[in-house]
């Protein structure tokens, strides 16, 4: 069921959100969801992948954390369009994993710092603390005191840091692992 939460203290500069309504992903949020995630792709090294996604690959992803509870994806909407969406995924494959998943939130950066990622991971965490859901992981790619700030506002603890483990645009950057305990 879509949730209704108040408009955050916009940014110098950004649009303020009249109304935001965070609700689970649907396969036609998928154009919306590349939207907000395919630019971070080309221009940031907060994700490591190369490759910006399709629209049939995004509604096939769409599909599949459906079928699962543990990996639910949300979406945060406003002023009639889509601003951001999180996730949790498998952590590893391997079955004996399978209380473990790793979170994501991205937020379209014209709505940082107006409450749509607090809002996401609200819903996404009230929905995983309903699962067989033992830990949380998180993937920051350092710096970036802002996600640092979301995770642990989520009960986040830093657990360790890989240091240069992914090239992105010719540079190395190491990820720090943040971890919730449910």
């Amino acid at each position: 069921a879509p949730v209704a939460a108040p408009a955050g203290a916009a940014a110098p500069g950004s649009t303020a959100m009249t109304s935001l309504v965070v609700r689970p992903a649907q396969v036609s949020d998928a154009a919306g969801i590349n939207a907000v995630y395919n630019p971070f792709i080309r221009t940031s090294p907060i994700t490591f992948e190369t490759v910006e996604h399709t629209q049939a690959q995004r509604q096939s992803w769409i599909e599949a954390h459906a079928r699962s509870p543990r990996h639910p994806v949300f979406v945060a909407e406003a002023n009639g369009g889509l601003v951001g969406y999180a996730n949790a995924a498998e952590f590893d494959p391997r079955a004996a994993y399978e209380t473990s998943v790793k979170v994501s939130v991205f937020v379209a950066p014209a709505r940082h710092k107006t409450g749509a990622g607090k809002a996401l991971y609200a819903a996404l965490f009230g929905a995983l603390g309903r699962q067989d859901v033992h830990r949380a992981y998180a993937l920051i790619v350092a710096p970036n005191p802002a996600s640092v700030a979301l995770h642990e506002r989520f009960g986040f603890t830093y657990v360790s840091t890989l240091s240069e483990v992914g090239r992105k645009f010719g540079r190395y950057y190491d990820v720090m692992w943040f971890e919730k305990r449910f």
